[in-house]
């Protein structure tokens, strides 16, 4: 192979004769400051410093649980959905023949996911709830339920009946002390 010589003239250019042809805003069309830049009131800042870019960090480790749970998200909790999760909270109370473990948590959790249990197309006829007894929450499903009516009804006159005597009692008694000063 010969040694060819290669001409790179043309690839440098010559700083004096551009400055000179070129005009000042024409070399600012293609650059990020455009003309008129100075009477700008705001500027934005790219450049962030480490303790914002730590709070963002933060904020966005803040809407899921993390790769060890599979990346949870903090779910959006709305009344029904609120309402639902006290429910599932109080579910002893729902079937006091069932036992639960006692529930670790006294406040709401903040990452959950609802779900929605599909019915089985073998059990179409005998094990299937028809879509207009279907309801949205599992607080208008309880609403719903007639027996669970009734038995909320027997529970609380007991209750008021309990109140009532206890309430009685606590009178007498204060009767009873005021009268003997």
């Amino acid at each position: 192979m010969e040694d060819e010589k290669y001409d790179f003239s043309d690839i440098f250019l010559d700083l004096d004769s551009s400055n000179k042809t070129n005009d000042v805003s024409e070399l600012l069309k293609n650059s990020v400051i455009k003309p008129g830049f100075e009477q700008h009131q705001h500027i934005a800042n790219f450049n962030k410093s480490t303790r914002k870019l730590k709070i963002e960090r933060k904020m966005e480790r803040e809407k899921t649980r993390g790769p060890q749970w599979f990346n949870l998200p903090a779910t959006s909790v709305t009344p029904e959905v609120e309402n639902d999760l006290k429910i599932i909270q109080m579910r002893s109370v729902l079937d006091s023949k069932h036992f639960y473990k006692k529930n670790d948590l006294k406040v709401l959790p903040k990452y959950f996911e609802v779900g929605k249990v599909l019915d089985s197309p073998a059990d179409y006829y005998h094990s299937r709830v028809p879509k207009k007894e279907r309801k949205r929450t599992i607080v208008e499903e309880l609403l719903a339920d007639a027996e669970f009516q009734k038995k909320n009804k027997k529970k609380y006159k007991e209750i008021m009946i309990q109140r009532s005597k206890t309430h009685y009692k606590a009178h007498r008694a204060a009767k009873r002390l005021k009268k003997k000063k």
